[in-house]
């Protein structure tokens, strides 16, 4: 058998080429990122192999050493045949078999608690839906920019922007997860930035949020979106609220946990454990529920409210409060925007929703309507009296 260990590869520096054993530019002393082994043997042809017995790139100079060592032997016993590493690499390195072995792997992350419920739904959905039918033939290896731009093209044009770059975003993960944390990739594409525009932030006054709850003649549902509103916590970390986690003496609740779908998750989304005090009407309110066997705060026949069961109930409340708003909106954003406009600072603001960057607080200090009024100090800005009322006079 004659063979070698070779690469495509020129110097990144001078473009030279690489020479020796280990192959290496003579000049800068730099080594190439990818190998594939050359070789023929008598009545057979010449075979080139870019990938080892599993499937994995030859990445280095001695995975490509070994592997030619192990294909000489085979061949000395007999016993090689080229078509079993060529199916092997094809089936590893098909982008629609990496890409089940990925949501394999998020799947034992979520039941590690690394990863929420819902992005991994999401991303089984993406993967389904729009990789593996746009991108599934190709070999991982071989996709570069183009390929990618080709894809943002092929994604249906009724995409909202938002969308399309929670989707590029996930291939962009993938693709990271292959270069960095496996390995199994030498070249990392770049993924284009896709421009979704700044999200309009929806709140309703504590007047509105008021005729919500009034609507609202279950003590316990008053209680569940009072608490929302006034603690500004996110609807599941509310959904999972134990009674061991307040102290009614104290006024002191302890957000450490969210439900995950249906499934309590002794972990929030940050994954932090946040301290707050506990608004007057929130702790009168919460004093008056009945303990449930389940040990929820706000439970349903012994178990913790569902998400269909918030929304449908919110939805009520806020059909007859004649309020068109969502949960989310209604409760969290409308704390966070009516506390800016009363001065409130984005650090306070920030730590009570528990944002691990200031950036995410920093939306709703566009919403401080009430200090741009200063623009008007000097000016008389009550209402402007039709001209027959003036002519009344």
């Amino acid at each position: 058998m004659v063979g070698a260990v070779r690469t495509k590869e020129k110097c990144p520096r001078c473009g030279g080429p690489f020479e020796g054993e280990p192959l290496r530019c003579p000049s800068c002393l730099t080594t190439p990122k990818r190998y594939f082994v050359d070789f023929s043997w008598p009545g057979q042809g010449r075979v080139k192999l870019y990938s080892d017995q599993q499937g994995y790139p030859l990445d280095s100079w001695e995975r490509a050493s070994r592997l030619l060592n192990a294909i000489r032997y085979e061949i000395d016993q007999g016993k090689f045949d080229p078509r079993e590493y060529v199916q092997r690499e094809f089936k590893a390195l098909k982008f629609s078999n990496y890409l089940q072995d990925w949501l394999t792997r998020q799947k034992s992350r979520h039941e590690r608690k690394e990863i929420s419920l819902g992005y991994l739904k999401f991303s089984q959905l993406m993967v389904d839906k729009y990789l593996i039918p746009i991108l599934g033939d190709k070999d991982i290896r071989e996709i570069r920019e183009g390929q990618i731009e080709d894809f943002r093209e092929a994604l249906p044009s009724s995409l909202q922007p938002k969308t399309v770059a929670n989707i590029m975003g996930l291939l962009g993960k993938i693709l990271r997860d292959a270069y960095h944390r496996r390995k199994d990739i030498t070249y990392l594409p770049d993924i284009p930035k896709i421009e979704v525009g700044e999200p309009i932030t929806k709140w309703i006054s504590l007047e509105e949020q008021e005729a919500v709850l009034a609507s609202l003649s279950d003590p316990v549902f008053k209680a569940f979106f009072l608490f929302l509103m006034k603690q500004g916590v996110r609807p599941s970390e509310a959904r999972a609220l134990r009674w061991e986690d307040l102290d009614l003496k104290k006024g002191l609740v302890v957000i450490r946990a969210a439900m995950d779908g249906e499934k309590y998750r002794p972990c929030t989304k940050e994954k932090d454990v946040r301290y707050q005090p506990m608004h007057p009407k929130v702790n009168e309110a919460l004093k008056g529920l009945p303990r449930s066997i389940g040990g929820f705060v706000f439970s349903n026949n012994g178990k913790p409210f569902s998400k269909k069961l918030v929304i449908n109930a919110w939805n009520r409340a806020i059909k007859e409060a004649r309020v068109r708003i969502t949960c989310y909106q209604g409760t969290r954003h409308s704390l966070a925007s009516q506390a800016i406009n009363r001065g409130v600072s984005e650090r306070v603001i920030g730590a009570m929703l528990g944002h691990k960057c200031i950036a995410s607080t920093r939306r709703y200090a566009k919403l401080s309507t009430e200090t741009l009024k200063a623009v008007w100090a000097e000016e008389d800005v009550s209402p402007v009296r039709p001209q027959k009322d003036i002519d009344k006079r």
